[in-house]
Formats: structure tokens, sequence, C-alpha cells
């Protein structure tokens, strides 16, 4: 749920992190309606400009506004919708099975749910794609930063960089280092996540959901013949 402007109208001008601790920029304004919640916050880039980020990616931890990556936003919505449609499923199939609700009713409900399932799936192949290039893009700035280390160590060894340069130089390559591999990780288990659940709500139901009997039936039991009779009254 978004966040209402009073926990946010205290802290315009302070830093926004994303989740893995890198800064974001500063908070300069906040776009709401009038029942108070955030619709968008406006977030100056480091000198670059203003970016408007939706009040939906933003969230406050430890005292910390943080935003939440687009690709990872998007990824979970995905896959809460799968999972909730995967149960929903379920539950159809045992309210078709035990009759008390007609099933023209329940087959529109079915024809609506897999509308929506259909529509999830187009969903998610597009963010996996995203998360994939994503997970692209962070292996290319890894590869940089290690390019970035190598030169700063050959200039400091060769005496060409002093050593409070390369302490301050190799803080910041290692900060970020760091940030893009928690990143990296996150993604592909994101990733993993929404493919298992893809997979999950697109599979068939197990037979004994969708089989499930009105009542028990018990089996007659036939007269004892020890100690009992059996009598036949036959009227004239």
């Amino acid at each position: 749920m978004n966040l209402k402007i009073e926990n946010l109208a205290s802290m315009v001008g302070s830093s926004l992190v994303d989740e893995y601790g890198r800064d974001v920029g500063t908070l300069v304004s906040i776009v709401s309606n009038v029942d108070g919640y955030v619709q968008h916050v406006e977030v100056k880039i480091v000198d670059r400009g203003i970016e408007r980020i939706p009040g939906e990616r933003v969230k406050l931890r430890d005292g910390k506004i943080v935003v939440v990556p687009e690709w990872k936003f998007n990824a979970m919505k995905v896959i809460e919708g799968l999972d909730r449609a995967y149960r929903r499923r379920k539950a159809l199939e045992n309210i078709a099975g035990s009759g008390d609700i007609p099933g023209e009713v329940v087959d529109a409900m079915k024809r609506k749910l897999s509308d929506e399932i259909k529509k999830l799936k187009i969903d998610a192949d597009r963010i996996k794609k995203e998360v994939k290039e994503r997970i692209g893009e962070i292996d290319d700035e890894l590869f940089h930063i290690a390019s970035a280390i190598a030169n700063l160590q050959m200039l400091y060894f060769s005496g060409e960089v002093t050593e409070r340069g390369y302490t301050q130089g190799m803080n910041h390559l290692r900060k970020l280092k760091e940030a893009l591999s928690a990143e990296k990780s996150d993604a592909k288990s994101t990733l993993d996540r929404l493919e298992k659940t893809l997979e999950i709500a697109s599979s068939p139901l197990p037979k004994e959901q969708a089989e499930k009997p009105k009542y028990e039936e018990k089996p007659v039991t036939a007269p004892s013949s020890q100690g009992e009779s059996l009598v036949i009254k036959i009227e004239e």
C-alpha cells in the first residue's frame, strides 16, 4: 500500500537510497490526492534533473526512504497475481465439485479467471526478459568495475597515485561492487521465484482438487443370522 503524505512530509530534502544501499537522489517534492496517499515523489538525481517515481515503489526502512527497483516491483506484482490466480483456480474446482452452485455460474468465473491468467503469463514473459536484461547490465558494470580496480592498483603500485587517493578510490569501487553483486543475487532469486510461480500457476490441478464427492456412501449391512430372524408379515 502507498505511503501517506504524513509519512514523508517531514523528510523533504532527505536522501533516498535503493534496496542495495546506493544513493538515488534527494526528495524535493511529493504528489498526492486529497486522500493523502502518495502518488509520486519528485527526486533530484545528483544535479542531473528531477525524476518522478511512483509512490508504490517507495517505502520506509530504518528511518530511510527506500526506492524499490522497477524490475523488482514489476516482478513481485506478477508473482503475487499468479499465486492468487492459482489459489482461486483450486477454490473454483472445489466449488464446482460440491454441486451447490449452478454450473453456468462457475463456468463464467472460470473463463474470467482464465483470461486473467493469460494476461499474467504475457506480463511474466515480459518481466523475465526485463530481469534478464538487468542481470546482463550488472555483469557489464561489474566487469567495468574490475577493470577500474585493476587500473587503480597498477597506478598505485607504480607510484603514480598516492595512498590516500588509492584508498578513497578503492572504497568507492568496492562499495559499488558490493551493491551490484547484491542486486544481481536478488534479481536471480526473483527470476527463479517468478519462473516457479508461473510453472505452478500453469500446471493442471492435482486430481484430488478437482474431484470432491458430495457425500460419503455408507455400505448396507445385512441382518445378522445369529439370534435374529427375518419376519415377514403377510396381510390378507
